[in-house]
């Protein structure tokens, strides 16, 4: 029955294309001298218009296919036909009812009557529902809500004792400079979370921290454009300082962070390079910190460019975290690190990033009663919590509208005499079931992005309580 439905539904475009083989013109009679060159002709042209068919068949089975049956093809499902250019404002409306919009109601009329000669079976009916008038904009809504994880400023914990290779107290640098890569390879996954995010976090507590002694710039790269070669120039050549080098005030600090979006390539040398001569003329002593998960994609030299960054003063560094990188891309950071006398953390998880930044790079002074802070600082999570509300809300809205656009499709088709009550009856009772399916769907994503969100502020706190517990035992046993 599929195939007859799939078959009907060709067989109208066509029909809406002006002809499928003859560009809607009428055939002439041939020469009889023609005949065996006319044959060989229409032989070729039934090959082609076959396999053309077998592949139009092909896509349209898979768009004819059942409804989603998890959250994540529902993030997938391809729009209807006819509802494709609807935008997220008509599909979330609280003012639609059940009908099918007076702008594709001919269409879909159109589009109907000839299925209608070939089936009336609901189910087959539905199908054809979905693939003509199924919601359009579930990728955009439903998608980030699949991949959201919560991204929270991850506590950086310092040691209180940090000593350097010479036996010197590690010195705090008067100013810092974070690099943020913002590549396109910084939207691959790593322990279930977008490796942006993870950067994200680990930037955000380290600024907060050494924001209270130091003044703060944050520069990203590889955030304009695409990966695409069309983008290269555009991509290699935007390095943007989003937090100019200041006094660290969190509210803006983290939303220059929130802000960076990944996209492009990675202009590592460049980055350098932009950083040295907007700072060129800085007398303190200045630190420069960069969060990387690969290697100089656009034909700089950024171990030349670290070299010439430390070079303008002793009191200049290049520390170098590298996120999960490959063997050639930690060779190349390394070299980079080297030359800009400085120090290269490898890190496979958002622990040892912070970690490692711990060790590298913050101060001896501890202070507990901000870490406490810290941990019972609820609006974060509140935050999380409300984005999670948003994003489930706008989901449902999408389902009751097409939702309503079925039954509405349903009760138009009897209102025209193309089907009878009964088969309008079964086709509400399987848009009903399929509305509380997909409710279904969206009320167990919602529920595992609260508990995702309490894992991760659990793990926090746990974090913070296991550090506080061991340093307070540091103290005493040094009867302080």
């Amino acid at each position: 029955m599929r195939a007859i439905i799939r078959t009907a539904i060709l067989f109208a475009s066509c029909i809406v294309a002006a002809g499928c083989s003859n560009g809607g013109k009428t055939e002439e009679a041939q020469p009889a001298s023609d005949t065996k060159g006319q044959k060989q002709t229409e032989e070729k042209v039934s090959t082609v218009s076959q396999k053309e068919e077998e592949e139009q068949t092909h896509t349209m089975s898979i768009q004819l296919g059942q409804a989603a049956s998890t959250a994540e093809e529902l993030a997938q499902f391809p729009p209807g036909q006819l509802t494709k250019e609807f935008s997220i404002d008509q599909e979330t409306s609280m003012w639609v009812g059940q009908e099918v919009h007076a702008d594709i109601r001919e269409d879909f009329l159109n589009e109907m009557k000839p299925i209608l000669e070939s089936t009336k079976d609901p189910e087959d009916l539905y199908a054809v529902f979905l693939h003509l008038l199924g919601g359009a904009r579930y990728q955009e809504v439903v998608e980030p809500f699949v991949h959201f994880s919560p991204a929270f400023k991850e506590p950086v914990l310092p040691e209180p004792y940090e000593i350097t290779a010479e036996g010197k107290p590690a010195a705090i640098p008067s100013k810092a400079i974070i690099l943020l890569d913002a590549s396109s390879s910084m939207l691959l996954q790593a322990d279930g979370k977008l490796k942006m995010d993870t950067a994200k976090s680990a930037v955000k507590g380290f600024a907060a921290t050494i924001g209270s002694e130091s003044d703060v710039s944050l520069y990203v790269y590889g955030h304009a454009g695409t990966q695409n070669k069309s983008d290269k120039t555009l991509s290699c050549g935007t390095i943007d300082e989003v937090y100019p080098l200041s006094k660290y005030k969190e509210k803006e600090f983290e939303q220059a962070v929130d802000s960076v979006k990944a996209s492009g390539w990675t202009p590592l040398a460049g980055a350098i390079k932009q950083a040295r001569l907007d700072h060129e003329k800085t007398e303190e002593d200045l630190t420069l910190y960069i969060v990387s998960d690969g290697a100089e994609t656009c034909d700089g030299n950024p171990v030349e460019e670290a070299k010439a960054f430390a070079e303008l003063s002793k009191e200049r560094h290049v520390n170098v975290i590298g996120f999960q990188v490959d063997q050639e891309a930690e060779s190349q950071l390394k070299q980079v690190a080297e030359a800009g006398n400085g120090t290269y953390l490898a890190a496979d998880s958002l622990e040892e990033m912070t970690d490692g930044i711990s060790k590298m790079w913050l101060p001896s002074d501890l202070d507990l009663v901000s870490l406490m802070y810290f941990k019972a600082d609820a609006w974060p999570k509140t935050m999380a919590h409300d984005k999670v509300r948003r994003l489930a809300t706008s989901a449902r809205d999408l389902i009751r509208v097409e939702s309503y656009r079925f039954a509405g499709a349903a009760k138009l088709l009897e209102g025209e005499g193309l089907i009878d009550q009964a088969t309008k009856d079964e086709l509400l009772g399987i848009a009903e079931r399929h509305r509380e399916q997909y409710d279904q769907m969206i009320d167990a994503l919602e529920e595992e992005k609260d508990t995702l969100i309490q894992d991760e502020s659990d793990r926090i706190d746990k974090k913070i309580d296991d550090y506080m517990e061991r340093i307070e035992k540091l103290k005493k046993e040094q009867g302080k």
